[in-house]
């Protein structure tokens, strides 16, 4: 329980921090007009569109295909079985 409060208290923390400087503003001016938060850079709207599909597709194929591909092509090497006991004999 004292971590669960712990962990709601530390989100709580930086969501005030970002929300005093204003980095959701700045994030939507980024993606939405492509404008470099701190400068008065712009990205021009074609790069912007290119990035934004790059990085969707990139997400997309993250979640879809790698699971696959991995499991394809990093199989775990197969194991031996393992050896059976050799029974003992005790001799008096």
């Amino acid at each position: 329980m004292k971590k669960a409060i712990i962990i709601v208290c530390l989100i709580g923390s930086i969501l005030l921090l970002l929300d005093t400087v204003n980095a959701v503003d700045a994030l939507m001016l980024f993606l939405f007009a492509g404008l470099v938060p701190g400068t008065d850079i712009r990205i021009t709207p074609i790069s912007m569109m290119s990035a934004t599909a790059t990085a969707i597709t990139t997400i997309v194929l993250r979640l879809t295909v790698w699971p696959r591909l991995s499991s394809a092509l990093f199989l775990p090497a197969p194991t031996p079985a393992p050896r059976k006991k050799r029974a003992s004999r005790r001799t008096a």
